[in-house]
């Protein structure tokens, strides 16, 4: 396929998971709510997938590849012919983290277009703390890298829920004080800064803590 999603995912283990929100409501109940929004996510987008684009799930931590498969399993089990790639996330940091992902999959593919600008094959990675990502939006984002080097969905509080490259451009992950309200603007700058160009997508808003919860009364998380 020309396309590949890059899920990122941690196991639901209290404690290690929305620590933010869990110094408001326990670290037992911040983990219910990230299991809830990460199986809430998948099953928007996976099994709605028309056969345009792979999936590789890069988890953590690297010794829970087992657990993530069965946690996972129901969800998947009902895709026909479901390739899913399992692959454990390597860095120091989430810019290093996403680098590394993207590196390995965009490189593991040969580049067949003359058009240096793009290659053959792009690359989504989103993460499982915005609710209102679905599969309509996965294929926008698509379409946006058939004519931008990156696409990038910004989120209400600085941050982005996606970004996706139509080759690997490591640029982009090195210098960003991630956790921020400054990761969008400072992404945005450096696009700028190596002449590349960007689509945006709609801003959405993502779950890290408690008032992100009350203003999403229409998610049911409680």
């Amino acid at each position: 396929m020309d396309n590949t999603l890059i899920v990122f995912l941690k196991y639901p283990n209290p404690g290690q998971v929305k620590t933010r929100l869990a110094r408001d409501i326990g670290p037992e109940r911040a983990c219910f709510i990230y299991q809830s929004l990460a199986e809430h996510v998948i099953k928007n987008i996976i099994p709605k997938n028309q056969r345009t684009y792979d999936v590789r799930i890069f988890f953590s931590p690297a010794d829970k590849a087992n657990e993530i498969k069965a946690w996972l399993k129901p969800f998947l089990s009902i895709i026909p012919g479901d390739n899913t790639q399992f692959i454990s996330q390597e860095g120091s940091d989430l810019g290093e983290r996403m680098s590394t992902a993207f590196k390995k999959t965009l490189q593991s593919y040969p580049r067949t277009t003359k058009d240096k600008r793009f290659s053959s094959h792009h690359a989504i990675i989103i993460g499982t703390d915005c609710p209102e990502i679905d599969a309509e939006l996965i294929a926008s984002a698509f379409e946006v890298l058939k004519e931008k080097d990156v696409v990038i969905g910004p989120c209400r509080d600085g941050g982005y829920y996606l970004i996706g490259m139509a080759r690997y451009i490591p640029e982009l992950f090195v210098g960003v004080e991630w956790s921020t309200s400054r990761v969008f603007d400072r992404t945005m700058e450096k696009m700028q800064k190596n002449n590349l160009s960007c689509g945006i997508l709609k801003t959405l808003s993502d779950i890290d803590c408690i008032e992100d919860l009350y203003k999403r009364k229409d998610f049911p998380l409680w």
